[in-house]
């Protein structure tokens, strides 16, 4: 018989324990997230998320009622931690689940009208309803409008309610919808505003009271999302640690055999560089001396500088050596990154050089509508469009601005020459062409800075691409994600790994 009161097995017990504890906390917020946006077990059937698709399974939608089997798929797991547009949304209206409720839904309806159109109507299932609506503005209020909440409960108390429709007939109707409208129009974010104005307008008492209802189970994902973004660090934290105890029972099976990353950290990790040698802490130039090294300061682990380069190594344009194993989780997602830092910059590339060889374009209106249709134009490359076939696109649409620009009043005519030598350099654009080479080197700095920066708003922004400054935010933060969470599951396995190739 095994001796379970050792220290090993005391050991094994504890973990086993912490990580039960790390999971019910997380379904323990799951349970809360769906008291608080009052959705009960049938609406987290109705919403979920979507799952990109991967190298070896499609797009997928994952119901929130799900959640708890989904806890144990490292994948969906890492979604969450790294997609910061991460949202639960409704079902999508082509699934046979949407068909199903939408029937049901319209049969309930139609007999909500037939039972109002009986002589004399009966109100049943339309009081039932409001009292549905007052315990949905429960969790829709609580903490938020007092006062509010407080009027809701005393215009749609169930004697109040009772009394109007026997002394009043479809006043309760009309009362009632025009008071509720109008504490949701007080109550919804703003994104909403348009759909409320649209309800005040609705002249049929039933489509309006369906629109209310649909509106509110709305509010009420949208009152979800927001309990599921302030709790998202912690679901990144649960992510770390999970896939940190997946790589462990790995290792138990296969060891440390990960030839693609081993290789991708070597070349970007010349030997030395993890323990300075004599000579480079001296001041010597063949180490590299302690204080040159910046780092990157995460939860639990630090990153040297040049572990960036590696990540980067990623990214550029002419990387053609196998994936390290320890980021298949991230490939798409960096696949992607690639493709958007080259669009972007073949734009900013074509901007800069449109906007060197016609001044009086650079600080135009018109600047913005070509930079714009720029960025339609290069939708598909480079998964579809060669880059040749993308300059000759860039290159009609920019000499159509020059032209039409010219016959502008506040514009200057451009002589046939320079539109030539304009075209010349835009067809001329590729990873060796200068002014290309330096608006990418201006990415990949702007992307370093925002790691090793612990205030973001203190990196300045790269000029050349201020034609795109959103997508290029947004494509050095989700670098910025994927490296941080990256290192915060491997760093020390990385790092251990190098000294020992010292």
């Amino acid at each position: 018989m095994p001796d379970n009161t050792g220290r090993d097995a005391r050991m094994k017990k504890e973990e086993l324990s912490t990580e039960d504890d790390k999971k019910k906390l997380l379904l323990d917020m799951v349970t809360k997230l769906m008291e608080d946006a009052s959705l009960n077990s049938e609406n987290a059937q109705d919403i979920g998320f979507v799952m990109p698709a991967t190298d070896d399974e499609p797009e997928k939608f994952v119901r929130l009622s799900d959640l708890e089997r989904s806890l144990e798929d490292m994948a969906l797991v890492h979604e969450i931690a790294i997609n910061e547009k991460f949202q639960l949304k409704p079902t999508s209206p082509g699934s046979v689940g949407y068909v199903v409720q939408k029937t049901v839904k319209d049969a309930y309806w139609n007999l909500m009208r037939e039972l109002l159109a009986q002589q004399p109507p009966c109100y049943t299932m339309v009081i039932q309803l409001l009292l549905d609506i007052k315990e949905t503005f429960k969790s829709l209020l609580r903490g938020n409008n007092d006062r509010a909440l407080d009027a809701i409960l005393v215009v749609l108390d169930e004697h109040n309610i009772r009394q109007l429709a026997d002394e009043h007939g479809a006043a309760v109707l009309e009362h009632n919808a025009q008071f509720i409208i109008k504490i949701m129009g007080m109550a919804c974010c703003p994104a909403r505003d348009a759909e409320i104005a649209a309800l005040k307008r609705e002249p049929d008492p039933i489509a309006q009271l369906r629109g209310i209802m649909e509106v509110l189970d709305k509010m009420k994902l949208d009152m979800a999302n927001f309990v599921l973004a302030s709790t998202r660090a912690q679901f990144v934290r649960y992510s770390v640690d999970y896939e940190r105890k997946k790589f462990a029972e790995l290792q138990t099976l296969c060891g440390n055999q990960f030839p693609a990353t081993m290789a991708w950290l070597q070349r970007n990790n010349p030997a030395g560089r993890e323990r300075p040698s004599e000579e480079g802490a001296a001041g010597g130039n063949n180490g590299v001396s302690a204080t040159t090294v910046r780092t990157v300061r995460l939860t639990d682990v630090v990153m040297p500088d040049y572990y960036i380069d590696a990540y980067q190594e990623l990214i550029q344009p002419g990387a053609d050596h196998p994936f390290p194993e320890l980021l298949k989780l991230d490939l798409e997602r960096v696949v992607q990154l690639k493709e958007q830092a080259m669009r972007l910059s073949v734009c900013a590339t074509v901007m800069q050089l449109t906007c060197a060889t016609v001044p009086t374009l650079a600080n135009h209106p018109r600047r913005c509508d070509l930079a714009a249709k720029l960025a339609i134009l290069s939708a598909d490359y480079p998964g579809k469009v060669e880059l040749q076939e993308l300059l000759e696109s860039l290159c009609v649409q920019v000499l159509d601005c020059v032209s039409a620009h010219a016959d502008e009043p506040s514009g200057s005519a451009v002589p046939d020459a320079a539109k030539q030598a304009l075209k010349t350099q835009i067809l001329r654009i590729d990873r060796t062409m200068t002014v290309y080479s330096v608006v990418w080197r201006k990415m990949m700095q702007y992307m370093r800075e925002l790691l090793l920066t612990e205030r973001e708003e203190h990196v300045p922004f790269p000029v050349c691409f201020r034609d795109y400054r959103d997508e290029t935010v947004q494509l050095a933060g989700q670098f910025k994600r994927i490296v941080s969470h990256n290192f915060e599951v491997y760093g020390n396995f990385y790092l251990q790994s190098m000294q020992e190739l010292v």
